[in-house]
């Protein structure tokens, strides 16, 4: 009367061969992610191979292995997950840092153009209109020289003679 052997073991080569299309379906069923089921295909096989010893019985290889499978998917989505909520928060915190710094430099900008309006007007009266119009309206040379009849030269010139003047007074109060 012949009785049925066990099943042989499989080797580890055995075993990818006959289960790592399945255990990459079922990684790939939970992450949605090609590059990312590979990398649990592979890494579901090393665990395999290093716990070997721990499987008793043989004819249970492929369950065993999808189990490792689900358990190392869910792992990685995990871990996955907790990455990108330590970048959400890193991101919240930077965006609060950089609006904070936006609104600094907003107000000192603020604070620097009033005190630059403020000072063009104890500029001599031609260097005045040329700063105004140019500060205030933001024209271009040529279109100051157009509104004032004057050269663009002549414009550059006093825009140039103003802006030297109006940094002297305003470098000084600033930094004092």
């Amino acid at each position: 009367m012949d009785t049925l052997a066990p099943p042989s073991p499989l080797t580890c080569e055995e075993m990818y061969e006959q289960f790592h299309k399945l255990i990459y379906h079922i990684a790939f069923n939970i992450t949605n992610d090609i590059h990312l089921s590979q990398d649990i295909v592979q890494e579901t096989f090393l665990k395999a191979y290093l716990k070997l010893d721990t499987l008793l019985d043989r004819s249970k290889t492929k369950s065993w292995l999808t189990s490792i499978a689900r358990c190392t998917a869910i792992d990685v989505i995990r871990k996955r997950s907790k990455c990108q909520e330590v970048f959400m928060e890193d991101h919240e915190e930077l965006q609060s840092i950089q609006d904070h710094q936006s609104l600094e430099s907003e107000i000192e900008v603020r604070f620097l153009k009033n005190c630059i309006q403020d000072h063009i007007k104890t500029l001599p009266p031609t260097q005045q209109e040329v700063m105004a119009l140019k500060v205030t309206e933001d024209l271009s040379d040529s279109e100051i020289a157009s509104k004032l009849n004057l050269s663009a030269s002549t414009v550059k010139t006093r825009f140039h003679r103003g802006r030297k003047q109006l940094y002297s007074v305003v470098y000084t109060k600033v930094s004092a």
